[in-house]
C-alpha cells in the first residue's frame, strides 16, 4: 500500500472526538464548574428545556461578603453561527443575596453568551449582570464572570 492510499485512508475514518456529538443543553443537563469574578466560586446548571435553565452560584464577592445567586435563563441558539458547537446568547431574572459586611438582597439580570462544544461535556460562558439592591443597602451593582461547566450526565 503506498502512503498516498493510507493518507486517504486514515482521512475517511473520523476521530473517535468527532463522531461523538454532545447533547449538552438538552433538558435535565446538569452542569458542575467554578465561575471568576464576581461571584468568585463553584457554579452550577440544569436545564428544565433545550432554551430555559435555572444557574446558581455561591462564593466570595469582592466587597468581602459571602455571595449567593440564582438565575431562570432564556437562551437563543440562532444568533451565532459556529462549525463546531453551539453559542447560544442568554437573558434571564434572578436573586443575589450578599452577606457579610454589607449585607444585601437584589434582583439579578444576567446578560451572557455561552460556547457549548460539539463533541465534549463543556460549557464556557461569559456574562455581566446588573443588580438591584433592594433590602438593607439601595443601589446598583454590577457583576460579570466567566466561567467552565462539565456536565456530569456525560460522563462514563
Amino acid at each position: 500500500m503506498n502512503k498516498l492510499t493510507l493518507l486517504f485512508a486514515l482521512w475517511l475514518i473520523p476521530p473517535a472526538a468527532h463522531a461523538v456529538s454532545s447533547r449538552v443543553g438538552s433538558a435535565q443537563d446538569l452542569g458542575i464548574g467554578m465561575g471568576l469574578g464576581q461571584p468568585l466560586g463553584p457554579t452550577a446548571k440544569y436545564w428544565l428545556s433545550s432554551t430555559e435553565a435555572i444557574d446558581a452560584s455561591v462564593g466570595y464577592h469582592f466587597n468581602r461578603n459571602f455571595d449567593f445567586q440564582a438565575n431562570y435563563l432564556w437562551h437563543s441558539f440562532s444568533s451565532f453561527s459556529v462549525d463546531r458547537g453551539r453559542m447560544p446568547l442568554y437573558a434571564g431574572l434572578g436573586a443575589r443575596v450578599n452577606l457579610g459586611d454589607t449585607s444585601h438582597l437584589g434582583m439579578r439580570v444576567p446578560f451572557g453568551v455561552s460556547y457549548l462544544f460539539a463533541s465534549d461535556p463543556l460549557e464556557l460562558f461569559a456574562e455581566v449582570a446588573p443588580v438591584v439592591r433592594l433590602i438593607t443597602k439601595l443601589g446598583f451593582d454590577m457583576d460579570g464572570r466567566v466561567g467552565i461547566r462539565l456536565y456530569i450526565n456525560y460522563l462514563k
